[in-house]
């Protein structure tokens, strides 16, 4: 079942809320949770609320005892859920597939809203923001292997995905609240609608697509100050050589995390770039001094590996491998998947390494798959 967009007026007690989308004042729902009494609701109307997103398939059982009192504290910033487990590859994998499809599916539909005219439907987006950090909390890596293997014609469509993806991996890996990875997230599949309307601006600089972008997201009721703000400063650079022309901390940290995941995606795309995972990585932080925030640019870097999930390796031994899982502690040792040898030419039994466990096996250098006539999605 859908998400539900829900007026705070209208709010019933044992509702989920997912995300708060408008509100006045300073006041920050940090959490996902449970609202459990209409003292919480009043509370979160007093406190600027004004329309959230909740999930109708989640609702706490009716009681006929008296509520009990609750602290308005504890009611206006729901309790952090306990952490999520960690989930193999293997059983992660189907849910990942699911969330990038529909994200896929409500992204294309975004793009032909703007393309008409017509408003964006922001509970679809919520919703598969939502998905896709409910994906990376359990197991980043297979949604960053599948999105690295995902290949759309619509370089656009492409575009904004992959950033989303690691957009949703990077603000999980610093621990932000959820409310702000799903906003971050929802960033990122918005910040270059501006080009569906125009194509000239598709191989224009990504300054030039913001005020159409921004336009866009105009005409769409209840898009939150935060996003667009984000959206708006995401070309501006630390030196002040940006556009537009502010610097510093007067950049939002969510516009230069947007930033970071935009010029990177942009130099590992195979629809815009020949480089390799290493090559681009390399790239990136040699052209981005003065310009990227440095701190969180190796922070992202440690986020989603050397070697990326999703790449493809050949290892001392001759053999082609498949990054499945990046090693934070020993970024040069993933899990990988062997499954062909390059030097004999010929498909291997597969094989799945944890290269931090063994000495046999190193990587030597990153491939590209097409050069041996062979396509990375067989291999999963």
């Amino acid at each position: 079942m859908a998400y539900k967009e829900v007026n705070i007026a209208d709010l019933q007690p044992g509702s989920y809320v997912v995300q708060v989308l408008q509100q006045k004042g300073e006041f920050v729902v940090k959490q996902s949770g449970w609202v459990r009494s209409t003292e919480a609701i009043d509370m979160l109307r007093k406190k600027g609320v004004l329309v959230v997103l909740i999930d109708p398939e989640k609702k706490l059982p009716q009681t006929s005892e008296p509520a009990t009192p609750v602290e308005p504290q504890a009611e206006t910033e729901p309790a952090a859920e306990p952490a999520v487990p960690h989930v193999s590859f293997s059983d992660e994998q189907p849910k990942a597939e699911r969330a990038l499809l529909q994200t896929a599916k409500v992204q294309r539909q975004v793009l032909d809203s703007v393309r008409s005219g017509n408003p964006i439907d922001l509970t679809l987006v919520h919703e598969v923001s939502a998905g896709l950090a409910e994906t990376v909390s359990r197991n980043q890596d297979v949604l960053l292997c599948l999105n690295r293997m995902a290949e759309q014609s619509d370089a656009l469509l492409q575009h904004s995905i992959s950033c989303a993806v690691y957009l949703a991996a990077f603000a999980r890996y610093l621990n932000l609240p959820a409310h702000k990875v799903q906003a971050l997230i929802t960033a990122a599949l918005l910040h270059d609608i501006g080009k569906a309307l125009d194509p000239d601006l598709l191989n224009a600089k990504d300054e030039d697509a913001i005020p159409v972008s921004l336009s866009a997201l105009q005409r769409t009721a209840k898009m939150s100050g935060e996003i667009s703000l984000w959206i708006s400063q995401h070309c501006a650079h630390l030196d002040g050589s940006g556009t537009p022309k502010i610097s510093g901390e007067q950049i939002e940290k969510g516009s230069r995390m947007l930033a970071i995941v935009n010029r990177y995606e942009k130099l590992t795309s195979p629809l815009t770039s020949t480089l390799n995972p290493l090559a681009a990585t390399k790239k990136l932080l040699e052209s981005s001094r003065g310009q990227l925030d440095d701190e969180l640019l190796q922070l992202f870097i440690k986020c989603i590996g050397i070697y990326p999930p999703g790449s493809v390796v050949k290892l001392a031994s001759g053999k082609l491998a498949l990054v499945l899982e990046n090693n934070e502690k020993k970024p040069l040792l993933p899990k990988v998947k062997v499954f062909y040898h390059s030097a004999h030419q010929h498909h291997i039994p597969p094989r799945i390494l944890d290269l931090s466990r063994q000495q046999e096996e190193q990587i030597e250098s990153c491939v590209d798959l097409k050069k041996y006539g062979l396509d990375v999605r067989n291999y999963m």
